[in-house]
């Protein structure tokens, strides 16, 4: 016997604001093509609109690592309770049989804490998550462990969601389907990968209806933009990189596909006329992107996009100035190092010359460039580093801003470096910040330096400071005890941790890992003090801090 399923797609902090959540738009809209009732809830928005106290965590993006931090997140659970419960209201007075969450590692933790709280408010609900938190190489398979999660959706998720409403809707309950990660007979079952949507063409428009009334009063940072997945994938498959993986393979839409999507979205919203390309990249078909731009040239439209692109020799001068004329205002080139033999270590094949060449034709056609580099990559030594310094100074006249990464280098889970460390020199793999390699010369405080050198010469350039180029990053001392109380190294975590609280924030991570310190170099009138003060009052007593890196 059918039944009547309503879907609810969410969309957790902390997230960006800049438009709604395109994952939620994408997934509504192949669900309500095949018949299902879908009610979408940007809580992200919500939430930072309603947090007054925490609002800084959304609008200052150098406090990325605020969304990563368990107990500081608990903290905004904590002091936000009747805010969430408000929440839980809204998705239950949708009538919603099942619930998605989109989640990403700075969302889950959050998504969890709704999840939890609707399971206790109704316990017959089915409780999906998605997302890149989902995939196997990251926390697929434990996020299918907990309680509140009936199900995870690994990779992407239209089929497969509308495959588990159908099985709901015809009375067949939840059951393992590909795609899936879930639990059967208590134990959690990973049930294989689903067939990739192999034509990107075939995905209907996404439907942004749910937040039409926030696109129109200006509630988003940029309320004249709107997202466009135009491809999945990537053409390149860089060690470092876990988001190629997800997607597996690479495909793109038609230029007339994206262009049929711009001209709708602007037709339904008079007021957007700026569309970033959220895909890995935006020329990884080069016959796609420059028939996009033959169809953006002949319609007369004047809409503004942008979006990441790779170095690749196909992107000419001739090209370049196609785009610009076809709307093309900016793009962001991972670059990640000015050290070729760096980059090859990497997977990452490309020559200086070639990267020059690039910035400086998109320069001259008057688009406006940002080249995203990274710090202590595994094997880099200090020449590849200065290379990478004199490779900005080289660059600087034809780019207009630097994306410099303020986790330096990360050991994302399933890349070649975490899976095959030997091969790397690298030790301590199991900490996705904290490993080192090259002997123990690129460590986690040598990264750091390198990070500070770099910006404090972006900055004498004349880069802007933003997008992680920073005289001084806010939560610079708080990493670093981090760092060293993860090393045993008590003494020297404790002076960081005190700086931490001198000069950047006074949270209670920070006070009880300071406590956890003291206890572990033999001072427990110290620890018993840090837990007294709680939030860590001004008028606690601190010792002269001790020598940190």
């Amino acid at each position: 016997m059918s039944e009547r399923v309503i879907l609810a797609l969410v969309q957790c902090p902390g997230w960006g604001r800049e438009c709604p959540p395109y994952a939620l738009a994408c997934l509504s809209a192949y669900a309500r093509r095949e018949g299902f009732e879908v009610s979408c809830f940007d809580l992200n928005n919500s939430f930072r609109e309603g947090s007054a106290a925490y609002r800084a965590m959304w609008d200052d993006k150098d406090y990325y690592s605020f969304w990563e931090n368990q107990s500081r997140l608990e903290a905004l659970i904590r002091d936000n309770g009747p805010l969430l419960e408000s929440f839980v209201d809204r998705i239950t007075a949708c009538g919603a049989r099942v619930v998605g969450f989109s989640t990403h590692t700075t969302s889950f933790l959050v998504s969890l804490e709704v999840a939890r709280r609707l399971k206790a408010r109704d316990p017959s609900l089915i409780v999906l998550f998605g997302g890149p938190q989902c995939s196997r190489a990251q926390a697929g398979l434990p996020l299918a462990a907990e309680p509140c999660v009936d199900a995870v959706v690994v990779g992407e998720g239209e089929v497969t969601l509308v495959e588990i409403l159908r099985s709901l809707e015809n009375g067949r309950g939840l059951r393992p389907l590909p795609g899936m990660i879930m639990k059967v007979g208590g134990r959690v079952q990973d049930c294989g990968d689903r067939e990739l949507i192999a034509d990107l063409d075939t995905l209907p428009i996404p439907d942004y209806s749910d937040f039409d009334e926030d696109i129109k009063t200006g509630r988003y940072n940029s309320p004249d933009r709107l997202d466009i997945f135009e491809s999945r994938g990537c053409v390149r498959t860089c060690h470092f990189c876990s988001e190629w993986q997800f997607w597996r393979r690479f495909r793109s839409m038609s230029g007339e596909r994206i262009f049929q999507e711009v001209r709708e979205q602007i037709e339904r919203y008079p007021q957007v006329d700026h569309f970033y390309f959220i895909g890995s990249l935006l020329n990884g078909s080069m016959k796609t992107l420059e028939r996009f731009c033959d169809l953006m040239i002949e319609s007369g439209l004047k809409v503004r996009w942008e979006g990441q692109a790779i170095v690749n020799p196909g992107m000419d001068e001739r090209m370049l100035a196609k785009m610009a004329k076809a709307g093309c205002e900016w793009l962001g080139f991972g670059i990640e190092s000015g050290s070729e033999r760096l980059r090859w270590t990497m997977n990452k094949k490309f020559t200086n010359e070639n990267a020059f060449k690039t910035l400086k034709a998109a320069h001259e056609a008057g688009i406006r460039s940002q080249i995203n580099i990274m710090f202590g990559l595994p094997t880099e030594t200090r020449e590849d580093f200065e290379q990478t310094l004199r490779f900005l100074a080289r660059v600087r006249p034809h780019i207009e801003t630097v994306l410099a990464s303020q986790s330096f280098s990360v050991l994302d889970k399933g890349t070649e470096p975490q899976v095959h460390p030997e091969r790397f020199g690298i030790r301590g793999e199991e900490h996705h910040l904290f490993w080192s390699s090259n002997q123990g010369e690129n460590d986690y405080p040598e990264r750091f330096r390198r990070y500070e050198e770099f910006c404090k010469l972006a900055i004498e350039l004349g880069v802007p400071e933003t997008s992680g180029v920073l005289l001084r990053k806010p939560d610079k001392w708080q990493l670093l005890g981090e760092y060293y109380q993860s090393a045993g190294e008590f003494v020297r975590a404790i002076g960081c941790f005190r700086r931490s609280l001198r000069l950047e924030s006074k949270n209670r991570t920070v006070m009880e890992n300071l406590a956890l310190c003291y206890e572990a170099a033999g001072r427990p009138d110290r620890a018993l003090a840090c837990r007294g003060q709680g939030a860590a009052p001004r008028s606690i007593q601190l010792e002269p801090a001790a020598a940190a890196a």
